[in-house]
């Protein structure tokens, strides 16, 4: 019999988290024990949260065989009123008898204090007579009683001493009792026992699925301007709430969506048949049964479970109150409440479902109501040629319902076949009418990652807390030599920013997200980067050279040319100059334009660059690639005119291309 007992209980390990996937919305968590198993044993995992997925736990053995895993649900465990009652009133009395020994204490310390004031004095006579004598004979009557007295007093003191520590002694005894009693498991939960049969050590894992976790990618993108290096540093910003710590695990950041398919499809049959025969034949309609009439539920009054709770709660204990098993406590709702509660209710009766027989009735073949006629739905023929959907009936009049009911199973009645045929399942090319295709923020590891589904694992196990905000996790760091550049477009802006040409080196596609930027160890600003692929050519962006300032002037000529027709003609001559502060060669990329024109009677021309500038007719725009000397100065300029009829006023449109 006691083997049968031994067999029967399970045996608690500990398991703690080991390996953490994060997704975008959720995470895969798995739970690690090291166990000796001799013969058939049950070993029972640490309780899980209600954040846990139950369809998605697995448990696996490694020097071992798992023959059944059993998961039970946990339940909130109630408040133990009666017992809790008692240690109220205990607490009550030690509270009393701690009063009465400080008020004993306050008085006993008064008469020590009077006893220690007590010395013999000269009494004050009259002064013009002679000082009487003073006899010493009591004086030691005298200190002998003060003493006696002084040490009965400072003994009751010491006693009520030794009294009020033991009192707090059970006093908090007593409150920690209550704190367990107001404090019960109120977090509801799934036990996992696992039933396993080997011989020796053995390894098990627990892995299931929780709600509540999300990670973010940013980038740390910091320029070496001595070696014309850029360091770059992936790490992913976590952040869960599904009730548990994971405690020095390995995590492992993910962009892809984990699939919860646990069901194989099947493929249905299609049938494709010609009617010989058709009877139409009424199909008896039932007599509507009216719901029943709405109630005012009565507002409850407190519970003596309740008042206990409150008076847990003035002790400074946390009692957390709940909702009874059977649902949340009912409210009083007003009138109001009552009058929409039963128009529901009528609307409900009165209203066709698309998910409902009636809805199938209500949709004749090829029909769907998200997608109308995009729908292709492999039915039996029909005798008649499907009609159109009709109205929805009225909710008010029951005759009217019925009817539509009978016209439209004469319309979408199957033909050739008794009313005991089975049903033949249906096939469409559209989704479902339920179906939403998920949508993820602009934020999201799914969207930074534009479609692929990458994974980096944690450079070092690491802890991330439950509900205790975002932890930083290093996942990737790299050193790219780059050839940096300074662009600049001095018609726009003063600013020279700092970018660098490469192609991604590494064998790895590296996700989008913000970046910081660094320039040495001095910040220079943040940025966005997008997905790169391995090879593919892009653009850091390594923040703003303020020591580069473009200095650019523009200088205009009108005159006036033509005999009969007199046309007004502009030269602008636009100058820019740039130095160079540093003791190293830069390279620059700037960038200007001249105004382009579709009007016949308007003409723009280019007339020259110097240097000669990369250009493009079509835009407008111009492109130097220079690098500019140690402490020295370029200069960069264009000409170019616009021609127009005298008279005319020019007017300037900026268009994106």
């Amino acid at each position: 019999m006691n083997s049968l007992v031994l067999l029967t209980l399970a045996a608690a390990i500990e398991a703690p988290v080991t390996q953490v996937t994060v997704f975008t919305d959720q995470a895969r968590v798995v739970r690690t024990a090291q166990v000796s198993v001799t013969g058939n044993q049950s070993l029972e995992f640490p309780p899980l949260r209600d954040t846990a997925e139950v369809a998605s736990m697995r448990v696996e053995a490694s020097g071992a065989e798992v023959k059944r895993v059993d998961i039970e649900r946990i339940e909130p465990e109630k408040l133990r009123t009666e017992e809790a009652k008692q240690v109220l009133a205990e607490i009550e009395k030690v509270d009393v008898e701690l009063d009465r020994l400080n008020q004993e204490r306050t008085a006993l310390s008064g008469v020590r204090d009077g006893l220690l004031r007590l010395s013999p004095a000269v009494p004050q006579g009259d002064p013009l007579k002679a000082p009487p004598k003073l006899s010493s004979g009591g004086w030691a009557q005298g200190a002998q009683f003060s003493a006696d007295q002084l040490g009965k007093v400072q003994a009751k003191l010491r006693e009520g001493e030794r009294s009020q520590k033991k009192l707090n002694e059970k006093r908090a005894m007593l409150l920690d009792q209550a704190r367990k009693l107001g404090n019960p498991q109120t977090t509801s939960g799934w036990k996992v026992v696992a039933q396993v049969s080997g011989n020796g050590p053995a390894t098990l894992t627990l892995t299931y699925l929780v709600r509540g976790a999300q990670w973010t990618p940013t980038w740390d993108l910091q320029l070496q301007p001595d070696t014309n290096t850029v360091n770059l540093s992936l790490a992913g910003l976590v952040a869960q709430s599904s009730g548990e710590d994971w405690t020095n695990a390995t995590l492992l950041l993910s962009t892809a969506i984990p699939s919860h398919a646990v069901k194989v499809p099947r493929l249905a049959t299609w049938k494709i048949g010609v009617a010989d025969r058709f009877i139409p034949t009424p199909t008896p309609v039932s007599s509507p049964v009216a719901p029943a009439p709405p109630y005012r539920p009565l507002a409850m009054a407190r519970s003596e479970e309740d008042l206990v709770r409150g008076r847990l709660q003035r002790l400074g204990i946390a009692a957390v109150s709940r909702a009874p098993q059977g649902g949340p406590t009912p409210l009083e709702p007003d009138e109001q409440d009552f009058e929409e509660s039963d128009a529901r209710e009528r609307n409900k009766e009165y209203s066709f479902d698309d998910d409902s027989l009636e809805g199938e009735l209500a949709r004749p073949q090829g029909y769907d109501a998200k997608t109308k006629d995009k729908s292709v739905r492999m039915d039996r023929p029909s005798a008649a040629p499907a009609a159109p959907p009709p109205p929805p009936p009225a909710p008010k009049r029951a005759a009217q319902r019925y009817a539509a009911e009978s016209r439209v199973a004469l319309s979408s009645m199957d033909v050739g076949e008794e009313e005991s045929a089975p049903p033949v399942s249906t096939f469409s090319l559209a989704p479902p009418p339920a179906w939403r295709p998920p949508t993820f923020g602009a934020d999201s590891p799914v969207t930074l990652a534009a479609g692929y589904d990458l994974s980096f694992a944690s450079l070092q196990k690491e802890t991330v807390p439950s509900e205790r905000g975002s932890r930083r996790v290093a996942l990737w760091s790299a050193q790219w030599p780059v050839s940096v550049e300074r662009k600049l477009f001095p018609a726009l802006t003063t600013d020279a920013f700092l970018v660098a040409e490469l192609k991604n080196p590494s064998a790895q596609v590296l996700p989008g997200g913000p970046a910081q930027l660094y320039v040495g160890a001095d910040p220079a600003g943040t940025a966005r980067l997008k997905l790169v692929s391995p090879g593919e050519a892009f653009t850091l962006p390594l923040g703003i050279d303020r020591a580069l300032k473009p200095v650019r002037n523009v200088q205009v000529v009108e005159a006036t040319q033509g005999v009969f027709t007199k046309e007004e003609v502009g030269t602008y001559t636009v100058t820019i100059e740039l130095a160079n502060p540093y003791r190293a060669p830069v390279a620059v990329r700037v960038a200007d334009q001249w105004p382009v024109t579709d009007q016949k009677d308007v003409e723009t021309k280019l007339i020259e660059s110097k240097p000669t500038a990369i250009q493009d007719a079509k835009k407008g725009s111009l492109e130097w690639r220079v690098t500019i000397a140690p402490q020295q100065k370029q200069v960069f300029s264009f000409t170019y005119t616009v021609k127009r009829p005298r008279g005319w006023k020019l007017q300037q449109q900026e268009v994106v291309r």
